[in-house]
């Protein structure tokens, strides 16, 4: 299976997909392939999932000068967090619940390498999801 990156400016190029439904041109928030959220409120940047399909999104958190404020996955009436809010690349996976899936940056924050794709394309991807349930995993010869 091919592999598509669901949102449209994984690089953060102001000159690419930069208007977003809640907040408009994103544009001057995007310098050096980030996205760095210095506007004083929440940016949420859409997805077009389909309802009730697992997806993975995957980003690096570049910076965070937030004091209580999560970076997140939010659809419908449903959310899901990374491990942690701190530096680093983080990994969520997530099935929507709605038509209004989201990924909402913090004030305070600056993400890169922002990906989000079907499940099944980034497992296949990293090697995983190919064993049948009934694959034990044991590979010994047995008398």
């Amino acid at each position: 299976m091919q592999r598509i990156n669901l949102w449209l400016n994984p690089k953060f190029d102001p000159t690419g997909f930069h208007v977003v439904k809640k907040g408009g041109d994103i544009s001057k928030y995007m310098t050096g392939g980030t996205l760095a959220n210095t506007r004083g409120e929440y940016i949420d940047l859409p997805f077009a999932c389909e309802v009730g399909v697992e997806y993975v999104c995957t980003f690096r958190i570049v910076s965070n000068d937030t004091t209580n404020k999560s970076i997140g996955i939010f659809s419908g009436g449903t959310s899901k967090y990374p491990s942690a809010q701190t530096v680093g690349k983080y990994t969520i996976r997530f099935t929507p619940t709605a038509n209004d899936t989201r990924l909402a940056v913090p004030s305070g924050m600056a993400i890169s390498e922002l990906s989000v794709e079907a499940a099944d394309t980034y497992d296949a991807a990293l090697g995983g999801g190919g064993f049948r349930a009934s694959f034990s995993g044991d590979t010994m010869p047995r008398d």
